[in-house]
């Protein structure tokens, strides 16, 4: 089983360019495709995929439309089966939403069938140490969800938010959380070998971290072999950030790295499938 663990998808065509020629334009980022459900589909056939976490999320007056759809494409309805029952639906809250409140809203998405919760610290501009976020925390433990959150180096090379360090009080707080810290810390390497040593429930994504991509946060071949011994292969999820990656270059990528073929797996799809309970 190969499972993506760091998909962004866009519900139409104009939406998903808008996006990423935005974040092209802005930063100079360039992007695989739109980003649509259906384009992910052929990717996911194209590369072997079996399943893919949906960690979306979009500005607060957005948030609770992106939220809906991301559930609604996944939930089967009376008379027909699920639109994308092989993508599994991360919503997004935020300590400064207006309307419903955060609990509330992973009350009322739960019922509509989410699998977890996505924040992006940096771009959401909160910190993960903020105390209004204590009670989602409560809330994802008593329901044994996990949460999967961005961290290190952002896009626009801001980290003050993304830095691994500032779970450290949340995970003392809630050592129970199933955390998955995106991108293995995203250039915070010293804080994500940190976080490992001290709370070992805690998981990792390769989200551009490891990757046929040339960022600056990329790691070496040689770098990679180092962090994963050190923080353990077996904490370690694919995740490809499609679409601005291709998610078969990024599983050729790993299948070619200096590891054993057991680690391959595990990074692949195994440890997703066992965290996720999939």
């Amino acid at each position: 089983m190969i499972v993506d663990a760091h998909v962004y998808l866009h519900p139409t065509p104009e939406i998903g360019k808008m996006v990423v020629e935005s974040i092209k334009e802005q930063y100079g980022v360039d992007y695989h495709s739109y980003g649509t459900p259906n384009e992910y589909l052929a990717e996911m056939k194209h590369a072997g995929i079996d399943k893919a976490v949906m960690v979306s999320f979009a500005p607060d007056n957005q948030l609770k439309n992106n939220n809906f759809w991301t559930v609604a494409i996944t939930r089967p309805g009376k008379n027909r089966p699920a639109q994308y029952p092989m993508l599994i639906p991360f919503v997004s809250v935020s300590p400064t939403m207006t309307g419903r409140k955060p609990v509330d809203e992973l009350e009322h998405k739960l019922k509509w069938g989410m699998k977890g919760l996505k924040i992006h610290p940096v771009a959401q501009e909160f910190g993960p140490d903020d105390k209004r976020m204590w009670p989602v925390y409560e809330w994802l433990m008593s329901n044994d969800l996990p949460i999967t959150a961005h961290s290190g180096m952002n896009i626009d090379c801001s980290s003050t938010y993304g830095e691994p360090h500032r779970w450290l009080n949340v995970l003392e707080d809630f050592p129970d959380l199933k955390l998955i810290l995106a991108h293995l810390g995203n250039g915070f390497w010293d804080q994500t070998v940190e976080i490992a040593d001290k709370y070992p429930q805690v998981m990792f994504d390769t989200a551009i971290a490891i990757s046929y991509l040339n960022s600056p946060t990329t790691l070496s071949d040689e770098d990679v072999a180092d962090l994963l011994r050190t923080i353990g292969v077996e904490r370690v999820m694919f995740g490809s950030d499609y679409p601005w990656v291709d998610p078969k270059k990024d599983i050729e990528h790993i299948n070619n790295l200096p590891i054993a073929s057991k680690s391959k797996e595990l990074i692949l799809g195994e440890n997703a499938r066992k965290f996720l309970d999939l």
